[in-house]
């Protein structure tokens, strides 16, 4: 039986330069390519498909680190596992589970904690995906772009005490499968989602409206929603406790949302303009951006959440301060790259026009993100 470690605990390391451990990744090149881990340390990895490593497992050992841990990932656990056993070597670890198991790993991080007041941001690494619980510990509480692991959603609740009563999409995601409506009906919560991206849904929801409240338990945590066009017709920001700013994918700790994956490139680029200068700018500057999706853990804090002042923002980052609108729709429109294109597959997914199984949603989610502009 080979010596694991869990993703969670793989989690935790490979933002700490000290403790990151060294990868050796066995699966296939073009896996390897298509995503693989990645952390705030920038963990050295080395990929042999496993099918050499096993051909020349003393070649592989000598180019361990003798001094530093290893984790040996595949896709699924097995192979790494058989590959960690044949290595032998106490300093050598298997990822429980492979990259199936990294795949919808969500970390946790308190945004706010102030006893009966409660803020989460939930990091799925895999995909740069984040996540948001907002509740009245004891009491309810709300779920924001849920994905990857409903069970994880669950189990903070039961940790709160909390009933999920209302479960929000920010807007409809392209990079990977919503669980909203999957949370909703397993909790009987409400699923909100905004009417403008809701059009040709197959399935019921309750249209969430610019300028609605919504207080969670007796004590006074607000969420107010904002309309936020630009990366879809209904993207919206969700302004919570007077202290943070959910903005889904409309801006990031850095840089826009893209506006190209409905096929109005230039219209919603042009809304993504006005939402940036007469929606947000309005706002308390000292509000906290806290997004749906980052490109590199290097943009987290020191405690490793991702967010960001929005006066900072508006000021300081290189595409959101553009105050000429045709200066930042052309800048938008020319560092659009290429959509993946599953993309397409996945946001008929999330409007239930398609129901994949499974193994059919994992593959669709395979990858980062790549919701935000090109460099």
């Amino acid at each position: 039986m080979s010596r694991t470690i869990s993703p969670a605990e793989l989690a935790d390391r490979v933002d700490d330069p000290g403790r990151a451990p060294f990868l050796l990744d066995v699966r296939a090149g073009d896996d390897f390519e298509r995503w693989r881990i990645e952390g705030k340390a920038g963990p050295e990895t080395l990929n042999v498909p496993y099918w050499k490593a096993f051909g020349d497992l003393d070649g592989i050992a000598a180019r361990l680190p003798a001094g530093q841990d290893v984790v040996v990932v595949c896709a699924h656990g097995g192979s790494s596992g058989m590959l960690t056993d044949q290595l032998d070597q106490p300093n050598v670890r298997n990822l429980a589970g492979g990259m199936n198991a990294w795949a919808v790993t969500l970390v946790p991080r308190p945004l706010l904690d102030e006893g009966d007041r409660v803020v989460v941001q939930l990091d799925r690494l895999a995909k740069a995906c984040l996540s948001y619980v907002v509740a009245g510990r004891g009491e309810s509480m709300a779920v924001v772009d849920a994905a990857a692991d409903a069970d994880a959603y669950l189990a903070l609740a039961a940790d709160l005490g909390a009933t999920i009563t209302d479960v929000f999409d920010t807007h409809l995601h392209a990079d990977h499968v919503s669980l909203g409506r999957e949370l909703a009906a397993r909790t009987g919560a409400t699923y909100r989602l905004s009417p403008g991206d809701g059009e040709e849904a197959a399935f019921d929801f309750t249209p969430l409206r610019d300028g609605e409240v919504f207080t969670f338990g007796d004590v006074e945590l607000v969420v107010r929603s904002i309309a936020t066009p630009g990366h879809t017709p209904g993207s919206t920001t969700l302004e919570v406790a007077g202290r943070f700013l959910l903005t889904g994918d409309a801006v990031f700790v850095s840089g826009v949302g893209r506006p190209d994956l409905g096929g109005e490139t230039e219209p919603w680029a042009r809304d993504l303009y006005h939402t940036i200068h007469d929606r947000l700018a309005a706002l308390d500057p000292d509000l906290e951006v806290c997004p749906a999706h980052y490109t590199s853990r290097t943009e987290s804090g020191d405690d490793g959440t991702l967010r960001r002042r929005l006066d900072d923002l508006l000021t300081d980052d290189p595409v959101v301060s553009i105050g000429d609108e045709e200066e930042f729709v052309a800048y938008v429109v020319a560092h659009l790259g290429e959509p993946p294109a599953v993309y397409d597959r996945i946001r008929r997914v999330n409007l239930g026009l398609e129901a994949p199984g499974p193994d059919e949603t994992r593959e669709l989610e395979v990858g980062r993100n790549e919701c935000a502009l090109s460099a």
